[in-house]
This record gives C-alpha cells, sequence and structure tokens, in this order.
C-alpha cells in the first residue's frame, strides 16, 4: 500500500520527549505512514537521539543550521513532503494507538474542500519533576463559518491537513514581527478557513504534554502575536468587525466583535 499520510515532527531541544512521539507512531496498528523530522538548529541530545530512526526508510530528517522557529520548520517540511495528507505532531505530545488510522479513513471519504480533520485530546499538565498532576479532556467541534471559529478561541488538535490546500495558501505565514515563532497553529487555520472547511472526529486522538518549556508559557508574547494576527485577519475579511480582548486566567482571548465604524454606517 502506498503511503498516504506523513507524520510531520518540528522540534527544537525536546530532550527525550522526542522518543515517546515517535514511539506512538510506531504503536500504530496503520503503518502505510512517513515521518519527516524537521530539527530547528537543535543543540541538545535530541538529534542523537532520533538517529537510531533513520534506518528506517519510512523516516527522513532535515536539520536547520539555526534556530528559524516553529513556522518556519514546518514550512520546510511542507516543501519535502509527498503524500495527500500529513498531521502535524510537536515532540513532546503523542498519539493515541488509532490515530493515524481514524484520521486516514475520514481523509479518504472527505471531499476536497475539507482541508483539515482533527478529533479531541487528553491534555496533561506536569510538574517541574515531570509528574502529571492534573489531566483533563478537551473536545472539538464542528464550525458553521471562519467568524465562528475565530470567536471560539481555540485550536483543534491534532491537525490532520491536506498537502494540496496547505501549499495552495502559502504554507505558514512568517511575516509577523516574530517570524511565525507564535500561534502558529492558529496562522495556519485562519488562512484556509476562508476557502477551506474542518472536519472533526468525535474520538480521542492526542495526548498534549503541558509543561514549564512549553511556548504558550511566553504570555506576552503569544498575547501580541495573537492581537496582531486576530486584527489583521480581520481587515483582511473586509474589515467588517473590529475585536475586543480580554485577559482570562493570565491569557489573552478574544472576548467580542463588533462592527467597524464604516460597517455601521453602510448600514445606517
Amino acid at each position: 500500500m502506498d503511503n498516504i499520510i506523513t507524520v510531520l515532527i518540528p522540534f527544537y531541544n525536546p530532550g527525550r520527549y522526542i522518543l515517546d512521539a515517535i514511539s506512538s507512531i510506531y504503536a500504530q496498528p496503520f503503518f502505510s505512514w512517513k515521518i519527516l523530522l524537521v530539527d530547528d538548529g537543535s543543540t541538545d541530545e535530541s538529534p542523537e537521539l532520533v538517529e537510531q530512526f533513520l534506518v528506517d526508510p519510512r523516516i527522513s530528517y532535515i536539520r536547520h543550521s539555526e534556530n528559524l522557529g516553529q513556522s518556519a520548520s514546518l514550512n520546510t517540511g511542507l516543501q519535502h513532503i509527498d503524500t495527500p495528507f500529513f498531521v502535524q505532531l510537536d515532540p513532546d505530545d503523542w498519539f493515541y494507538p488509532n490515530t493515524l488510522q481514524s484520521l486516514v479513513d475520514e481523509a479518504k471519504k472527505q471531499p476536497e474542500e475539507v482541508a483539515v480533520i482533527s478529533g479531541n485530546i487528553n491534555i496533561s499538565f506536569e510538574d517541574d519533576t515531570g509528574q502529571v498532576y492534573l489531566s483533563r479532556i478537551k473536545k472539538g467541534r464542528h464550525y458553521t463559518n471562519p467568524y465562528d471559529f475565530l470567536q471560539a478561541n481555540t485550536s483543534i488538535w491534532p491537525r490532520c491537513f491536506r498537502t494540496s490546500a496547505v501549499k495552495e495558501v502559502g504554507g505558514w505565514p512568517v511575516d509577523d514581527p516574530y517570524g511565525g515563532r507564535y500561534v502558529e497553529d492558529i496562522r495556519i487555520l485562519l488562512k484556509l478557513i476562508v476557502s477551506y472547511r474542518f472536519y472533526w472526529i468525535d474520538e480521542l486522538m492526542l495526548y498534549h504534554r503541558r509543561h514549564k518549556t512549553n511556548n504558550t508559557n511566553e504570555r506576552d508574547e503569544t498575547a501580541s502575536s495573537l492581537r496582531l494576527l486576530i486584527e489583521d485577519t480581520l481587515k483582511e475579511w473586509g474589515d467588517v468587525y473590529r475585536p475586543i480582548f480580554k485577559y482570562e486566567e493570565g491569557y489573552m482571548i478574544l472576548e467580542g466583535l463588533e462592527p467597524t465604524q464604516a460597517n455601521v454606517n453602510s448600514n445606517a
């Protein structure tokens, strides 16, 4: 059987976490996959740790000579993907056993207008010793239109992309002040949802590990990136609404949308 899906793993200094990510792919009962490892200039032991897997012809490894950021790494990977679908896997996360089979089975059924397929996740919060002190399930849902997704204040997981769709929109934007290092998941989803639909499977698919080195812990940079992204996106969508933001549990979220003055005048 030809490989239909690539697991794209961009990484920078994940340490031994990356072994869990790769091992979860080997644990799948579905075998027609490829893995593309994009090393974003790691300086820890992770390049040596993944070397043992490179004897498998299904696994490819690309290394940046310097750290370019998450979006740049994803774009590097996109250039080398030759399967019709790919799923992003962060190096500190791992799949449930039937994730790839479920994603591929559903991907084959969906029309070309569906660009992203996702499911539900188990979020595990770890302390400094690596012990899980809290775990919760986060379910996805279907979205009726771009504004519905924008106001949901969420991402989707895991993100299984139709390769042609991501290439058609030009991949991940890197033109923000941080070079696409933050909220890269929302960036690509907001680009895709204008022309494509998302499909959700009500099934647990991903373990997501929260720990002290997650990018989301850099709250100022994340908030600044998200604010600029939402403001620019709304302008690109016709400048019909302006965003209202608030902070909730230390994180900035979109509280709502209100008509722009130009839109109010046009409807007066």
